[in-house]
């Protein structure tokens, strides 16, 4: 006696009636048995949400991830493949001080000195002591690239900003060759009196270590600080460097709103704060031991190649005719 396929295979699932019908059904429309193809849904990457993507960023290049997905109908991680497959980037806006008026014709007759003296002497940036001075504060920017917990779970730490008792620290510095003159900590805000006590005290001091026939023949750079241009601090400059001194009250002229063309500006307070801000500090004394040991970190030719570089910068200048080229360097 002949036994079914139930009673054969027990741990089978058995096919229903219906599952019988459909199959010859399939055989007699199509002459297959197995299962009709199925077709994957179009991509949302296809050729014209492409094009459409690609043309509204273009059209207006401020629009966001968001926005384009809304307007598209598609995912935003899908509006962000085809922006990266097409080599689209996200670029964040440089931000400078304005100029205007005069502002452009000075710092191309600047820039055409720094060139001439370059001419007449290939050293000379390297003889120039660039100085000037910034501010730390408790709430700086806190780079949180670097701030990553590698764990199963989440430990939810968190980190507490003051920003209703805020306190700065003012710091004057100086760039020679490959040498940071510095630091020395202000106390309260710069005025005359305090940036007199630097250049007549202070300043020797930290010159001490530099060879006497670099003292000597060196150049000082400051820019148009009130506190800079007056009267006593100007004849002091005279006496003590003659025409090696450049500033807004000297005879070469420093062109106002130009931080592009110091590398204090351009390179060390960026430098110093990426490292000073990784971990948020705690006190003045706090932050005071954290600049002293980010200026003990930055290697010496690194500041070298950046105060060299200011003859690109000089040319940069010329060849936009005064205007920002940050943007394009």
């Amino acid at each position: 006696m002949k036994r079914n396929g139930t009673e054969r295979f027990p741990e089978r699932v058995t096919p229903s009636r219906s599952a019988f019908t459909n199959v010859i059904k399939s055989f007699q429309e199509t002459g297959r048995v197995d299962n009709k193809i199925r077709r994957r849904s179009k991509a949302a990457t296809d050729d014209r949400n492409t094009v459409n993507i690609l043309a509204a960023a273009t059209q207006n290049p401020h629009t966001s991830i968001r926005q384009l997905a809304r307007e598209s109908g598609i995912g935003q991680r899908s509006v962000l493949r085809i922006l990266h497959l097409n080599k689209f980037h996200a670029f964040h806006v440089s931000l400078h001080q304005e100029l205007h008026g005069n502002d452009f014709q000075n710092r191309i007759n600047f820039c055409e000195w720094g060139l001439q003296k370059l001419q007449s002497d290939e050293l000379f940036l390297t003889k120039v002591l660039f100085t000037d001075e910034v501010t730390f504060t408790n709430c700086g920017q806190v780079n949180y690239h670097n701030m990553h917990y590698w764990l199963i779970e989440n430990p939810r730490w968190l980190r507490e900003v003051d920003k209703q008792r805020p306190w700065s620290v003012n710091v004057w510095y100086g760039l020679l060759n490959g040498e940071i003159i510095g630091p020395y900590f202000i106390d309260g805000t710069l005025n005359t009196s305090k940036y007199k006590h630097i250049l007549t005290k202070i300043l020797l001091h930290l010159l001490e270590n530099i060879p006497l026939h670099i003292r000597q023949t060196m150049w000082f750079q400051q820019d148009g600080c009130l506190a800079h241009s007056a009267w006593i601090i100007t004849q002091f400059l005279n006496v003590t460097f003659g025409d090696r001194w450049i500033g807004r009250a000297g005879n070469h002229k420093w062109p106002a709103r130009s931080p592009n063309l110091t590398p204090l500006d351009f390179y060390l307070w960026g430098k110093l704060k990426q490292q000073v801000y990784n971990h948020l500090p705690t006190t003045k004394e706090d932050m005071k031991e954290r600049i002293r040991r980010a200026c003990s970190a930055i290697n010496r030719t690194e500041i070298q190649h950046a105060v060299l570089s200011v003859k690109q910068r000089f040319r940069a200048c010329i060849n936009v005719r005064g205007h920002h080229f940050e943007h394009l360097y």
